[in-house]
C-alpha cells in the first residue's frame, strides 16, 4: 500500500470535453476536483464586474491559486483531479513539483479544432454569463457576424507521464470504464 495520492491531470484546448468528462470521472473515482474555470468564475464574482474589467494579471493571479490549492491536496495526501485547458508552457514550470508529491498521469481530451469552437460557442450560448466569467468573445462575434472564431491553436502537454488521449468527439474513445481502470491501474 502507498501512501502517495494521484494527481489525474484532465487536459486538452477550450471545448474538449474536459469538464464533462471530469464530472464523470470524480464520481467514478471518488475524487475532489480542482477547476481552474470553477476558481476563476469564484475570483470574478468576488469582485461583481466583468472578467475584462479586473487587472491585467487576472488570469496568472487564478492560474497560481490553483496550482497553490492542487499542491495543497496533495501534499496532504488527497488524490485529486485536475482540469484546466493549459498549453505545454504552462504546465511545464509547475509539473515536476505535482510529480514530486504525486503519482501523476495525464487524461487528453482530443477533439478536432472545429468541433471545439462549435462545442465552446454553443456552452457560451447556452449559458449567456459566460463571457461575463471568462472574458470569452466568441458569442460576441458571433452574434454580430455570424462567424464562429477558431479554437486557434493549442500545444499539448508533452511529459514523460503516463497519458492516455481520450477521443470526445461521440461516445468516449476509450471507453469511460476503461479511462477509470487505466487510472486505478496506474
Amino acid at each position: 500500500m502507498t501512501n502517495t495520492p494521484k494527481c489525474i491531470i484532465v487536459t486538452g484546448r477550450p471545448g474538449a470535453g474536459k469538464a464533462t468528462l471530469c464530472k464523470k470521472l470524480r464520481t467514478r473515482l471518488w475524487m475532489p476536483l480542482v477547476s481552474r474555470d470553477e476558481i476563476k468564475e469564484g475570483y470574478v464574482n468576488t469582485f461583481g464586474i466583468k472578467h475584462d474589467q479586473l487587472p491585467e494579471d487576472t488570469n496568472a493571479v487564478v492560474t497560481n491559486l490553483f496550482f497553490e490549492i492542487v499542491y495543497q491536496h496533495l501534499e496532504n495526501k488527497v488524490s485529486t483531479i485536475i482540469e484546466a485547458a493549459f498549453q505545454h508552457k504552462v504546465w511545464e514550470p509547475r509539473i515536476e513539483k505535482i510529480r514530486q508529491i504525486a503519482q501523476t498521469m495525464i487524461i487528453f481530451c482530443s477533439v478536432d479544432a472545429a468541433t471545439a469552437a462549435d462545442r465552446h460557442l454553443q456552452r457560451g450560448l447556452a449559458e449567456p454569463e459566460r463571457e461575463f466569467y471568462h472574458g470569452d468573445k466568441r458569442v460576441s462575434v458571433y452574434r454580430e457576424t455570424g462567424v464562429v472564431l477558431s479554437a486557434g491553436d493549442y500545444e499539448i502537454p508533452s511529459f514523460d507521464l503516463p497519458t492516455i488521449h481520450v477521443a470526445t468527439a461521440g461516445e468516449y474513445v476509450p471507453r469511460i470504464d476503461e479511462i477509470v481502470e487505466w487510472v486505478r491501474s496506474q
